[in-house]
Order: structure tokens, then C-alpha cells, then sequence
């Protein structure tokens, strides 16, 4: 059951402007099935208690319980289950022998510092509260990785001194209680934790971790957090140059509204350690297939919008010397995995990469000025569609993650690359491809950006031959090089060559 142990009212507590019964509403509104006040020095009466669920109107199922937050020597403590108010600052362990039926939970310890792992485990407290409103994205970061590597009680609590905040974070509880002594000693035998979700996810040299904090309610808001920690010194580099592209973008309004990238909540350039803001939705490639065909036209087309939009910005960060090089850099491992495995089509493989190097190189040598910040792998696994709320089609938006591969080149280089990558991906999936269909994307992009300029149409062709490449390079390198889907690959570039006819682009 979810319970939030940690909440202020104006009533007793001078630091609170929340009014004990809008507290109460605000908290039953999380769709919790209790609370506990946790005034300074001071426990909520019986009948003080009773006058309040009156007053609240909440049924008998709601839980109301009265705590309280007590001075330390190591700071603040929660007590549930001492029976009296607490008037003066005691010392912990004398805390612990005074009330030893009570369970003891230190409070927000991560709020402006870092306190060491022999401080969480010390036996005079029955558990840490590492999830609470006061502490920022990096100290429940570090609270959530000491919890795990030293595996002591933890709760969470909202901390809440005013009434949009109750019921932000409560505490799961494995069993149901009825009292306050039943619900500390649940705390005592480590019969609870934060309600919280953890996905980890690893890939490269970074490890991913989503985290979804505390409960919805009403709002449907519940704090979303992507942390990312990198583990190279070339790939922090990446990193760094992907956040600046990333800031850009929020400055120009990607922050809010239908067109979004992730919010960037904070940097940690010592523990190579970004933080940014969850997305409340799913990937395009995980809805288009479970979509009706009008819904799923809407958000290719919307994926097609995001894209306009991005280029339309005009912005240009990166250098067109990097994009060279870093081209060259990639054609050559390219064409040294075909080479190294023998593989019997390494022929067409090369004269289609020579023929992608010689038109590349002439837009890097002349094409320059209509160059702007590409994402780079457009593609609908980078894609998220979301809605702020559930029930608004209003609040329905579009978010892009995954600037590692931004740089300055042609625009056609995401066009191409994207419908490349769709037809890739969906190619198990014939309905998706027959409805979302790579004229639509292309008049939906241009209506976004309508100075796409001239054989604008032919360079988004040879993009697609380009991500051809790209996505057989990578089936050969995970053991698929005898896979029709690589034979198809290279038959559809050169089809997608001699169809354009094209030797010059610039």
C-alpha cells in the first residue's frame, strides 16, 4: 500500500502554508491509501486526528496517522510510534532508548550534502528517506546509487508544506497496516521502500538508467528522470557537444509546446553524468504498429513536422571539416568490414560507397552554405509521441532524444536517413509501410520548411543510399551478413541510383 510518511501543515508546523484539510484532499487525490503528519516536535492528537478526516470528507479506508520530525545530532529524524510529542533536541541513540518501539527514519540527508555509507547503515536508524521534494535530480541520483550498494531501509516522503506537493512520493508498503505502531514496525523490518521505477539499460560506453519517481494523481504528473552516465573520455566529448546542441534548441522553444527535446536538469562534468527530464510517452516505432491508420498517419506526420521545424532553426554549431572527416572516418570501416569478411557482395558494396563518397564530397566542397545541425540518426526508435495529460489530444507532443551523432551537413541527410531507417524497421510490418507512406513525410516536412532548396528530392535519395550502407555495415557486424534484408539493401541503393541519374548536387 502507498503511504506518504513525510508531510507539514500550517496547523502546528510554522514552515507550512498547507491548511490540514487541503492537505489531506491533496494527498487522497494521489490515489494513495494513507498519510501521516509529520509536524516539528509536535504529535497530532486522536481526536485532533478525527476532527480532521471529518472535516476533510475522506472515508474510513483513508489512512490518517500522526508523526513527527524531531532534532538530531545528525539532523532531522522522523518518529512514528512514540506516542507523545517530542519537545526538545535529542541525541539519536538516546531517541532510539526512549521510544525503542518506534522506528526512526533519518530525513532528506542527501539535502546539501553527502553523507558516507556508515552513516546510512547506523544501527540507531530504522531507514533513510532518499526520495523527498527537497533534494535535487543529483542527490537522488547519489541516494538511489547508495542504496543499492550498501542495501539498507530506504523510504520516501514528499515533504510537503504546501498542498500540491502531498503525496508526491510516498512510501509502498508490502503489507497493509491499520495503526501507526503497526506501520513503524513495518519501517523497522524493512517491509517498505520508495515507490519508484527503475529501467537500466547499457549500450556502448554509457549506461542509461529511466526512473520514474513517486505517484500520479489527477495531474498525471510523476517526475521523470534519464540518467546517463558515460564511462569514456571521447564519448563525455560526444556527450558535451550533444547538450550544446540540445541547449540551443531549448532556447528557441523545444522545450514546451507540440515540438520538444528532453529538458536538461543538470550536468556533472566530474562523474561525467548528465541528467535530463523524462518523456511521458512511447517510442514511434512501439505505437505505429498498434495504431489505427488515421492515428498513425497523424504522427508520421507529425515525426515529419519535428524535423521541418528542427531545420527551419537554421542552427549551426558543428564544423563542415568534422563532417568531412568523420564521414571519410566511417566509409573506411565500412568498407574494411566488407573487405575483412570476404563478403561476397564487397563488390557492389564498394562502388556504392565510392559513389556516396564522390557526391559527398562535392556538397562538402561546395554545398556549404545551405548546411545547417542535422540531428544525425533520425529515426522512430529516437522518436517519443506523449500527451501531458491522458485524456487532452491537445496536449498531444512530439520529443527527440539522442543528439550523440548532431553535426553540420545537408538537411537531406535526416530526410533521407530517416526513410531509410522506417523502411528498415517496419519491414516486417507492411500495413505501417502502406500507410505512412514517404511522399506524405516529404510534403509534411516541406510544409515545416519550404526553403529546402533545389534537387532537394535527389539529395534526399542519396541520404537514403547513404543510411543503406549504414544499416548493412551494421548487419554484417552483428553476424547478419548472409541476411536477405543486407541483399535488399543493396539492391534497393542501386535502384535508388539509377532512378536519380544524378552526377552533380550542388
Amino acid at each position: 500500500m502507498l503511504i506518504d510518511i513525510h508531510l507539514h501543515s500550517s496547523r502546528h508546523s510554522a514552515c507550512s502554508t498547507a491548511d490540514p484539510v487541503e492537505l489531506v484532499r491533496a494527498a487522497a487525490g494521489k490515489n494513495l491509501q494513507g498519510m501521516v503528519i509529520t509536524e516539528h516536535h509536535y504529535l497530532w492528537t486522536k481526536t485532533e486526528l478525527d476532527a480532521l478526516r471529518l472535516g476533510s470528507g475522506i472515508g474510513p479506508h483513508f489512512l490518517l496517522f500522526s508523526g513527527q520530525e524531531v532534532e538530531t545530532d545528525i539532523g532531522h529524524v522522523l518518529v512514528f510510534g512514540a506516542g507523545r510529542s517530542i519537545r526538545n533536541k535529542l541525541r539519536l541513540r538516546e531517541l532510539k532508548r526512549l521510544f525503542p518501539e518506534a522506528a526512526l527514519v533519518w530525513a532528506h540527508p542527501f539535502r546539501g550534502r553527502d553523507p558516507e555509507p556508515e552513516e546510512l547503515l547506523n544501527p540507531d536508524l530504522d531507514a533513510v528517506e532518499i526520495i523527498n521534494t527537497n533534494h535535487t535530480a543529483k542527490e537522488h541520483y547519489r541516494a538511489l546509487d547508495l542504496w543499492h550498494r550498501c542495501r539498507f531501509t530506504a523510504v520516501a516522503g514528499s515533504d510537503a508544506h504546501e498542498p500540491r506537493l502531498a503525496g508526491v512520493f510516498p512510501t509502498d508498503f508490502d503489507h497493509p497496516v491499520k495503526t501507526i505502531r503497526e506501520l513503524a514496525g513495518e519501517i523497522r523490518s524493512g517491509r517498505c521502500r520508495p515507490f519508484l521505477k527503475e529501467i537500466p539499460r547499457a549500450g556502448g560506453n554509457v549506461v542509461v538508467t529511466a526512473i520514474s519517481l513517486g505517484a500520479k494523481g489527477e495531474d498525471e504528473y510523476r517526475q521523470r528522470l534519464i540518467l546517463r552516465r558515460v564511462t569514456s573520455r571521447k564519448k563525455w566529448k560526444q556527450t558535451g557537444a550533444a547538450l550544446e546542441v540540445v541547449a540551443a534548441l531549448l532556447e528557441r522553444g523545444f522545450g514546451k509546446g507540440r515540438y520538444r527535446v528532453p529538458k536538461i536538469i543538470e550536468v556533472d562534468e566530474k562523474e561525467k553524468i548528465v541528467i535530463e527530464e523524462g518523456q511521458r510517452g512511447k517510442l514511434l516505432f512501439d505505437l505505429l504498429p498498434g495504431v489505427s491508420p488515421r492515428v498513425g498517419g497523424r504522427y508520421f506526420r507529425m515525426a515529419a513536422h519535428w524535423l521541418g521545424r528542427l531545420h527551419r532553426e537554421r542552427l549551426r554549431i558543428g564544423e563542415a571539416e568534422r563532417t568531412r572527416k568523420k564521414e571519410e572516418k566511417k566509409f573506411e570501416s565500412y568498407l574494411e568490414r566488407f573487405e575483412n569478411a570476404g563478403h561476397p557482395d564487397r563488390k557492389r558494396f564498394r562502388n556504392l560507397l565510392e559513389w556516396i563518397g564522390g557526391r559527398e564530397g562535392e556538397l562538402l566542397e561546395r554545398g556549404e552554405a545551405r548546411f545547417v545541425q542535422v540531428h544525425g540518426d533520425y529515426h522512430p526508435k529516437n522518436i517519443i509521441i506523449g500527451q501531458d495529460r491522458m485524456q487532452d489530444i491537445a496536449t498531444l507532443f512530439i520529443s527527440v532524444i539522442d543528439f550523440d551523432n548532431s553535426l553540420l551537413f545537408d538537411p537531406a541527410f535526416d530526410v533521407g536517413g530517416f526513410l531509410a531507417q522506417f523502411a528498415y524497421q517496419f519491414r516486417h510490418f507492411p500495413r505501417v509501410r502502406k500507410n505512412c507512406r514517404e511522399d506524405d513525410f516529404l510534403a509534411a516536412y516541406l510544409e515545416k520548411r519550404k526553403d529546402a532548396g533545389e534537387n532537394f528530392e535527389e539529395r534526399v535519395r542519396l541520404f537514403r543510399v547513404r543510411a543503406n550502407l549504414s544499416i548493412a555495415n551494421y548487419l554484417l557486424k552483428v553476424g547478419e551478413g548472409g541476411s536477405p534484408d543486407l541483399e535488399e539493401l543493396l539492391a534497393e541503393s542501386e535502384a535508388l541510383i539509377e532512378k536519380s541519374g544524378q552526377t552533380s548536387f550542388v
